[in-house]
């Protein structure tokens, strides 16, 4: 218990612990993992927040960080451990690291929206340049001395998005697969649905006992249902667009009404809005190839009987 006493763990297992961070996970901000093994102690993702970032550091020895994926809220302390083994994946390792290469990944190519990221990361995260030293890939085991986690590619959310597995206890790490009411975020460019719904399903054939994610307290019950529960959050967000296409209407106009969003954080405006129409195309691009909109004249208009309730 001792190591609750001078920062605020949330135990997941005996050798793992969330570092729960200013915002109790929610994002801007994300849990991190300290995982404390006999012969490593290690801390996956560094988007808590820099004053508890300080204190792992400090108090408990962290050896070696490890990025789930390149998302800021994931990554935007790994500045503070210059000097430790930093694994990031394996996938797109050349993109990331330096804030100007992230940025046109993961929001360009247009300036205003990159600048518009660059300073919020900046500025609101407190996040700096990081220079990787490792890769891990899928399917390896990440061994720290008494406790082990094998790394899962499941990627949609990003191409790099990782899940760890801690087999002994059937405990899935799951990050931004994070089974919460908000459901998937598939906002970047190189976001897919198809290969979320794939990594979705390849996490429920797991048959987890516990699912430990960065946005949620870790979840002990009722998991399968969970998790289909979340997957179903993106029929919704299709069913949200296809809803304000019963006159013809552009893209612009569509992502206008935010069928996804709602409402956008007040100063993130221009970042929300790249973000809704990012996942807006990927559904009309569903849809389309489905056959359940028609597009003429700059216009998407939901077909007749396109099959929603």
């Amino acid at each position: 218990m001792g190591l609750m006493k001078t920062i605020d763990l949330i135990p997941v297992s005996d050798r793992v612990y969330m570092v729960n961070s200013p915002t109790e996970g929610r994002f801007p901000m994300a849990f991190s993992f300290l995982v404390l093994g006999t012969d490593t102690r290690a801390l996956i993702d560094t988007g808590c927040g820099p004053e508890a970032l300080r204190h792992v550091r400090d108090e408990y020895g962290v050896d070696i960080v490890i990025n789930s994926h390149c998302h800021p809220d994931h990554v935007s302390g790994n500045h503070l451990f210059a000097g430790k083994e930093l694994l990031v994946p394996q996938q797109r390792v050349e993109e990331v690291g330096a804030i100007h290469r992230l940025a046109r990944r993961l929001v360009g190519p247009d300036q205003a929206v990159m600048d518009a990221w660059e300073y919020f990361v900046r500025q609101s995260l407190g996040m700096r340049d990081y220079e990787p030293t490792q890769t891990f890939q899928n399917g390896e085991t990440l061994d720290f001395g008494g406790i082990s986690l094998q790394a899962i590619h499941t990627p949609g959310h990003l191409d790099d998005h990782y899940c760890f597995l801690e087999p002994k206890q059937n405990i899935l790490f799951t990050f931004d697969i994070d089974l919460t009411v908000f459901g998937p975020f598939y906002g970047n460019p190189e976001s897919d649905i198809s290969r979320l719904k794939n990594s979705l399903n390849n996490i429920m054939a797991i048959k987890p006992r516990v699912v430990a994610s960065s946005h949620r307290l870790p979840v002990r019950e009722n998991i399968q249902d969970e998790i289909d529960t979340f997957a179903a959050k993106i029929s919704r967000n299709e069913e949200r667009v296809a809803a304000v296409m019963t006159i013809p209407r552009s893209l612009e106009e569509i992502c206008d009404l935010k069928p996804i969003f709602g409402k956008y954080i007040h100063g993130l405006e221009t970042i929300y809005s790249f973000f809704e129409r990012c996942m807006v195309q990927k559904h009309l691009e569903h849809m389309q190839t489905e056959g359940k909109i028609q597009f003429g004249e700059g216009k998407f208009l939901l077909n007749q009987s396109p099959g929603y309730p």
